[in-house]
């Protein structure tokens, strides 16, 4: 026990004592230039980024350098060169993909795509090259005008068909003035009674031109038969007449006999 009127000592817990604690390890990231995909599923086109190797492969990225479309011909390829350099120099790896388009960039064999003409410049040669062939118009419209035709011309074409016309007529002679009423005197006979010819029976007449009795004349006769034929007789409409008679009585005179008797 300790002695009356002397102090004890204070024990101290070690673990109250300052202990030195141990340098800290820096983490080093790893760093991947790669492609990030974008786009559709089937037409995919893709970004040159610098991200950590530990996100996933559509993560944020650190920066975004470039882009790449394979679905174009050539492809397109646009990478800051300067970008990809400064991060290279920190240490940052290109995949396989990246590293390729990398070559292509350094070596200087990107293939461009050829510049297409603008559209306004096309139509605009165009409309030049149209005015050339066909003459320009001082209107500035797009479609070539009607030419209208000339008066003059119109009025001229109608007046010579006239004169060619009037030709014959002046050279017409009493001989043709002759022949047309011959024509017409023909027509006014074939529409009349047909005249009686030498070779055929007393009081029968010839038919017409179209076939038809002559006016007045009823009765068929066949001279081949020597028959007759009334308008009431049995055979009277599927017979051919080869003459005509007025009536049963002048066929009989002429010879004929009644059919059916």
């Amino acid at each position: 026990m300790p002695t009356p009127g002397r102090s004890v000592p204070r024990v101290i817990s070690p673990a109250v004592w300052p202990c030195p604690q141990p340098e800290s390890e820096t983490t080093h990231v790893a760093v991947k230039i790669r492609l990030k995909r974008m786009g559709k599923i089937r037409t995919a086109i893709y970004r040159v980024v610098v991200m950590d190797s530990r996100t996933k492969r559509d993560g944020r990225a650190i920066e975004e350098i470039g882009k790449y479309d394979p679905n174009q011909e050539p492809s397109l390829i646009e990478i800051d060169m300067d970008r990809a350099n400064y991060w290279r120099g920190q240490g940052a790896q290109p995949t396989e993909a990246v590293a390729a388009l990398l070559k292509i960039m350094d070596e200087g064999t990107l293939k461009v795509a050829e510049t297409k003409a603008n559209k306004k410049d096309l139509y605009e040669a165009a409309l030049a090259a149209a005015g050339k062939a066909d003459g320009a118009d001082a209107s500035g419209a797009t479609t070539a005008k009607k030419k209208a035709a000339k008066k003059s011309d119109a009025a001229e074409a109608p007046k010579a068909e006239e004169k060619v016309e009037e030709a014959p007529k002046a050279a017409d002679t009493d001989s043709g003035a002759a022949s047309a009423d011959s024509v017409d005197a023909d027509a006014d006979a074939s529409a009349t009674e047909a005249a009686p010819v030498a070779d055929l029976p007393a009081g029968a007449v010839a038919a017409l031109e179209d076939g038809s009795a002559p006016e007045g004349y009823t009765v068929k006769g066949n001279k081949d038969s020597g028959k007759y034929h009334e308008p009431d007789g049995q055979w009277y409409d599927q017979t051919v007449a080869e003459v005509w008679f007025k009536s049963g009585a002048d066929a009989e005179a002429a010879g004929f006999v009644k059919a059916g008797s």
